[in-house]
């Protein structure tokens, strides 16, 4: 049988726009500024460099949403791959990595506001209110928070347009003199704090099963992501190059828009800003709650971690989600929130790669009349995928790691749990509602 198309659904542009939008956020208006002042101009190399690296895995990716073309991403194809424990261990990883990340996002969201409304509120403040607001949203329906999420990244890669193009206006050869202002070890170590700013390329894979022609388009919308959104990062470091700021830090693409717009358009910039992690952190919430509905028909968490709200949507998992991201905005630390995100994002991302390797070994698994992307230079990419993983988590704190795995597999728990009856009908309604074959053939929890 051909891979799979869809008549119906997303089309690659709508994919890419989905993609784009959830990558570029805080990784723009918080992160850009703490990297260059770590890396200073080589945060150009620190972006480009850790964006060729995340392609490996987005190879990875692609391949395997080629054969899988449906919703779930890494959950989905370490479940099919590697079996059934392997897979709630991704997928886990995968529900708390997006609700790390959304505190962080908030978090800017909250920096940004202050700077909007020229105001020196607590930021955790604004960020507890855009969880409730956010959260509230998504159980009202997916429907809402995503024409929400439309018309947010429309206006911010608009501005964000105006702002590079300033900025390559007014950029010039000193500028980037001394380029490794930090020495090379300044350039690694962006490229280690960066990583997050790519992580959202998943989007396209964990919604595969919503785009046409998934066996073709999933591919080609996952690398192409990945192209613009790294140049659109390295085009915010030449604007705040341009610049020439006294120092960098979490607020200096605003810093950098009074340079080089004026009061007004610093203003607008901090708009953007706002609107940018808003949609960022509603992406996060919708595909976090996206897994546990995958996890919960696939029977890998109990059915009342998903029960379904009025308006369709996981309402535990939400709540929970909210309550987690409100205890990391209280805590407040960013550096600490992006390396805890760091962790168990690589933890899915490592899975991916592994289970890509095995279906470049072992492609006897796949129809000889299925059509599919095929990794070019055979096991290399997805080696060099997982191995990119396993480097990036060293670089990380001790302490951190420690937390992130105990994070993880404390999850186990949820696994073994037993469901109750009213747990099973959730899990039957959540099938009937994805599509899928009848509840009284539930899959079991062994491999």
């Amino acid at each position: 049988m051909p891979g799979a198309r869809r008549s119906k659904g997303l089309s690659i542009a709508a994919a890419i726009a989905f993609a784009v939008g959830n990558m570029v956020g805080a990784g723009v208006f918080v992160l850009s500024g703490l990297v260059v002042g770590v890396a200073g101009p080589s945060a150009i190399l620190s972006y480009l460099f850790c964006g060729i690296i995340v392609a490996f895995s987005g190879i990875s990716y692609a391949a395997l949403a080629s054969i899988f073309p449906e919703d779930g991403g890494g959950y989905l194809f370490a479940r099919r791959m590697l079996g059934a424990f392997p897979g709630f261990i991704a997928g886990w990883a995968m529900y708390i990595s997006l609700t790390i990340a959304s505190a962080f996002v908030l978090l800017g969201f909250g920096i940004y506001f202050n700077l909007l409304l020229g105001t020196s509120v607590d930021p955790r403040l604004f960020a507890l209110g855009g969880i409730v607001v956010l959260a509230g949203l998504n159980l009202r329906g997916l429907s809402e928070a995503g024409k929400f999420e439309i018309g947010l990244v429309a206006s911010k890669i608009a501005i964000l347009s105006g702002l590079i193009a300033v900025g390559l206006f007014h950029i010039t050869r000193t500028d980037f003199v001394p380029f490794f202002d930090s020495g090379i070890g300044g350039m690694i170590q962006g490229m280690t704090m960066v990583f997050f700013a790519y992580i959202g390329f998943q989007v396209v894979a964990l919604m595969g099963g919503e785009v046409k022609e998934s066996s073709r388009n999933v591919p080609l919308a996952t690398l192409i992501s990945i192209g613009i959104v790294a140049i659109i990062y390295i085009g915010v470091i030449v604007a705040l190059l341009s610049a020439h700021l006294p120092s960098y830090g979490s607020q200096s693409v605003f810093d950098a828009s009074v340079v080089l717009f004026g009061g007004a358009g610093a203003a607008v910039v901090a708009l953007g800003a706002v609107f940018s992690t808003l949609s960022s952190a509603n992406a996060n919430v919708i595909g976090a709650s996206r897994i546990i509905m995958e996890m919960a028909s696939e029977r890998q968490v109990p059915g009342r971690f998903a029960r379904l709200s009025a308006g369709g949507q996981p309402a535990n998992s939400i709540i929970i989600g909210a309550i987690l991201a409100t205890a990391l905005i209280l805590y407040g630390n960013l550096n600490f929130v992006v390396d805890l995100t760091n962790v168990t994002t690589l933890v899915t991302m490592a899975l991916v790669n592994i289970s890509a390797f095995l279906l470049v070994r072992r492609e006897n698994l796949v129809p000889p009349e299925r059509t599919y992307f095929r990794i070019p230079l055979g096991v290399v990419i997805p080696a060099a995928g997982a191995i990119s993983c396993v480097l990036f988590m060293v670089t990380l704190a001790p302490l951190t790691i420690l937390v992130g795995f105990i994070v993880l597999f404390a999850g186990s728990a949820i696994y073994l749990m037993e469901d109750t009856p009213r747990g099973e009908r959730i899990v039957r309604e959540i099938r009937d509602r994805l599509g899928r074959r009848d509840g009284s053939e539930l899959p079991q929890k062994s491999p």
